[in-house]
């Protein structure tokens, strides 16, 4: 009989009464000795020992097991992790386009364009928008299946539409801009509203902000394209005409890969205050734009460009040149029916709004 097979047995037999007892039981176990029990003190001791004995015998250096294979297969793909965060996500269009020439005239040029090509296979969920069609096929759910096809006016969430700010006794609390309900009420008459931001949970913001759902659809971060460093609004994958999109935003970058169709706006800072009017400015001009049937809205905000391209103040030149249009028109009222008939004989008749359209547009109302 094994010594295990006996030590089992010893435990498992009932204590002996007595000496003769006791000697039965050794007996049958095959034993004639009882265990030895060794004190607590005695065991621990005895693995400090041999802990020492170990720690010499090796030197008290600490043996690994891990192979060289494995520790250069983890920095090979940590460098690829940090190599692809750092192409996607910190450098620029320019640093990268020159990286790419250097490479490209020397005999790396093949094994770069490889790599660039599985590292923008791995990075694409983390910087392409979820999916291509942001927007269902027109005509969506809520309009009738008739309904022709209307414009479309994309509104920047935060500092746009409201501004947020966290503290430790309230939390999140988002304050509305001035002039945002009637923004809204008014606008969603002539465009399909798409409110997007650049944050996660911006339907929770905007079920608060926009109880009466003027706003057809709202879009989040996953809807953006990462791009420049920045979360960028890509407008192509709206599945709309981009002749009828206008989109309102307090930050340029977010913009920049249509410019051409954006109406910048001021950002939207202070909670407090309560006398901004930015909104409420810009409804005229985006209710004539919408009304007036224009073929293409990127030729119009045009107009309203600086010398540098950019489009400031527009709410303001805007409402001079209808103020001018007004000023034409009553002086044309003032020359009654004899500068009516001179204008009609003149061989190069000039325009009684001089090229501004009664929208305020040039060329007149557009077909």
């Amino acid at each position: 009989m094994g010594a295990s097979r006996r030590l089992m047995l010893a435990a498992e037999a009932p204590a002996p009464s007595s000496v003769s007892e006791a000697s039965s039981v050794f007996a049958k176990v095959g034993r004639d000795i009882p265990l030895k029990v060794v004190p607590r003190a005695e065991r621990r001791a005895a693995r400090k020992a041999a802990k020492h004995s170990a720690d010499a015998a090796t030197g008290h250096k600490v043996v690994r097991t891990s192979s060289l294979p494995a520790r250069i297969s983890f920095a090979l793909l940590a460098g690829s992790i940090s190599g692809s965060i750092v192409w996607n996500f910190v450098l620029d269009d320019s640093i990268k386009k020159s990286i790419k020439e250097t490479l490209g005239a020397t005999f790396l040029g093949d094994i770069y364009v490889v790599i660039a090509k599985k590292v923008e296979e791995t990075v694409k969920p983390f910087t392409d928008p979820s999916r291509q069609k942001l927007l269902p096929d027109w005509p969506i759910p809520q309009v009738p299946a008739d309904t022709p096809p209307v414009p479309v006016l994309v509104l920047d969430l935060e500092d746009t539409l409201v501004h947020s700010e966290w503290s430790r006794k309230h939390g999140w609390r988002h304050a509305k801009r001035p002039g945002v309900d009637e923004f809204l009420e008014t606008l969603c008459q002539y465009y399909e509203i798409v409110i997007f931001s650049q944050n996660y949970g911006a339907e929770e913001i905007v079920q608060k902000l926009d109880p009466k759902q003027c706003a057809l659809h709202v879009l989040s971060r996953d809807a953006t394209r990462y791009l420049n460093g920045a979360h960028v609004k890509d407008l192509s994958n709206l599945n709309r005409d981009l002749k009828q999109v206008v989109i309102l935003d307090d930050d340029p970058a977010a913009y920049q890969l249509q410019p051409e169709n954006a109406i910048p706006v001021k950002p939207f800072t202070n909670g407090r205050d309560r006398d901004d009017h930015e909104l409420k400015d810009l409804i005229p001009f985006l209710k004539a734009l919408a009304s007036e049937r224009v073929p293409d809205f990127r030729q119009v905000i045009g107009e309203f460009r600086d010398e540098d391209g950019v489009v400031r103040d527009l709410a303001t030149k805007y409402g001079a040149r209808v103020h001018q249009l007004e000023m034409q028109k009553e002086q044309q009222k003032k020359k009654g029916f004899g500068g009516f008939v001179r204008g009609r004989m003149s061989h190069h008749p000039a325009s009684p709004t001089g090229g501004v359209a009664a929208s305020g547009f040039s060329g007149g109302p557009h077909v």
